[in-house]
């Protein structure tokens, strides 16, 4: 009874966060979500960043229907953030940014970030590397020619800073990772 109870709750808690659209360093319930999660890190210079340690996120970055961990790390070398991002499919790990830059990037560490949540596949952004306004305004969507919209194939990484409007999506294409600057 207790366990119905809990897979009731998890299902009911879930649906309220998947309708609210706000799934950040959600934890879905997967059969393989604890192997993920106890996998330790597999580069001997980066550990899980201490601000982040509780937070993970789930996600479908490649788009073979199996959920992707994300977790931030930090390089104990130079102290650079980024990301460990395990493959749902068990066939590899990958570390992003902690030191190296991600085309479309010019930082080489996401310290500065202070959230991370889940971009939706199938959703449009304006890429402000490439869309910007004569003047150096944000143009809306809608201003935007179809061409220079980005459309997410997979879910993406969606990173913020709180106190200004910084903001950007890390997602895959091609089995090549990518940036694009929202704000």
């Amino acid at each position: 009874m207790r366990n119905f109870r809990i897979l009731l709750l998890t299902i009911f808690s879930l649906i309220i966060l998947s309708g609210c659209n706000q799934i950040e360093f959600a934890t879905r319930n997967t059969p393989y979500i604890n192997t993920l999660i106890e996998q330790s890190l597999a580069q001997p210079n980066l550990q899980i960043d201490p601000e982040f340690r509780a937070q993970k996120l789930l996600l479908d970055l490649d788009g073979d229907g199996a959920l992707d961990l994300v977790r931030v790390v930090k390089n104990t070398l130079n102290h650079k953030a980024g990301l460990e991002i395990i493959f749902g499919n068990y066939q590899r790990v990958e570390y992003l940014i902690a030191g190296k830059t991600l085309a479309g990037l010019s930082e080489d560490d996401l310290s500065g970030f202070q959230t991370y949540s889940i971009a939706p596949k199938h959703e449009k952004y304006v890429d402000l590397n490439v869309s910007i306004g004569e003047n150096g305004d944000i143009p809306a969507m809608e201003d935007v020619p179809v061409d220079e919209l980005v459309y997410l194939e997979h879910d993406g990484i969606d990173i913020g800073m709180l106190e200004s409007c910084g903001s950007g999506i890390i997602y895959m294409k091609n089995n090549k990772f990518h940036w694009i600057q929202t704000s």
